[in-house]
């Protein structure tokens, strides 16, 4: 009942502290709120990143085109080495009359090259095979591999379409963003404690009095103190609400506007933060109101030992 009784007379202390304290309070919480939206914007170029370095690997890949007049055998032969090389993810195979079908797809508006075809008596392509390696540092082994005297000879031309300058330029992109966010989550890390720290003895100044005869009458320092801890944890739960409406509002908003610059694929956001929504604020939960509660602790410290 003591227990109850104690408990309850910190909590209606805590909230006093917060109506009082209100103007204070509010910058506070601002605070907290862009520090937290730093992280996640961290989090968020991590995500945007790796979506982006996936779908440029996706297109990665070896083209191969044999001659018009290579037999079955030989073809079999190719894709059935290719595909068991350890650093070969996928090999399709292309026949000479689904490639001239291709084409024919793929210039299904330019009626001169249809013509031109129609005029041949036999087809012009030979088979294609698509190479796709099991990691992007292996397509040049691959296309060493393709020079098996066993079938290229009947290879007329093979292309490797490479987008590893691209996976860089994102790659120093992100690392960029990630340096300049680290930087900001710090800084607005330190003015979060400060301000929380400030705030803190604000309330303990505005409320001297009332500390001052709870302490002539006999209360611990754990009963001044925890009022004004659960204060700043209150804050830190209030900025991690508000960021969080924030953060989802923005990524709603946001994100159809990346998929042109995806080439219409998901960009990854809202996907990593759905899958993650727990874990995200459970751990930035607990840091925020470690950080405060510390700078309170400190707070209320100092004037304790005076």
């Amino acid at each position: 009942m003591i227990l109850v009784t104690s408990l309850g007379r910190i909590i209606s202390f805590s909230w006093k502290n917060i109506i009082r304290n209100a103007w204070i309070g509010l910058a506070t919480v601002l605070v907290l709120v862009l520090a937290l939206l730093s992280v996640n914007v961290l989090i968020g170029v991590n995500a945007l990143a790796s979506s982006a370095i996936s779908i440029l690997e996706k297109k990665i890949d070896v083209s191969v085109y044999f001659l018009p007049e290579t037999p079955e055998a030989i073809l079999d032969q190719a894709r059935s080495y290719m595909a068991s090389l350890p650093q070969t993810e996928s090999v399709i195979v292309s026949t000479a009359d689904q490639a001239l079908e291709a084409f024919k797809e793929r210039h299904s508006n330019d009626p001169s090259i249809l013509d031109a075809l129609n005029e041949l008596d036999e087809n012009p392509l030979g088979a294609t095979m698509i190479i796709k390696a099991s990691k992007t540092t292996d397509y040049p082994y691959l296309m060493e591999a393709l020079n098996n005297p066993q079938f290229s000879f009947a290879i007329e031309s093979k292309t490797y379409d490479d987008h590893t300058v691209a996976i860089d330029q994102v790659q120093q992109i992100a690392a960029t963003i990630r340096y300049f966010g680290l930087i900001l989550t710090v800084i607005f890390t330190i003015f979060s404690a400060l301000i929380v720290y400030n705030a803190i003895r604000v309330a303990i100044y505005t409320q001297r009095e009332e500390i001052g005869i709870m302490r002539l009458v006999g209360a611990s320092n754990a009963f001044v103190r925890l009022p004004l801890i659960i204060d700043a944890i209150f804050f830190a739960l209030l900025a991690l609400l508000i960021s969080a409406a924030l953060i989802a509002t923005i990524i709603s908003v946001g994100e159809p506007y990346l998929l042109a610059f995806y080439d219409g694929a998901d960009p990854g956001l809202k996907t990593y933060f759905t899958a993650n929504f727990v874990p995200l604020v459970v751990g930035e939960g607990l840091v925020i109101s470690l950080v405060v509660a510390m700078a309170s602790w400190a707070a209320v410290g100092k004037y304790l030992k005076k």
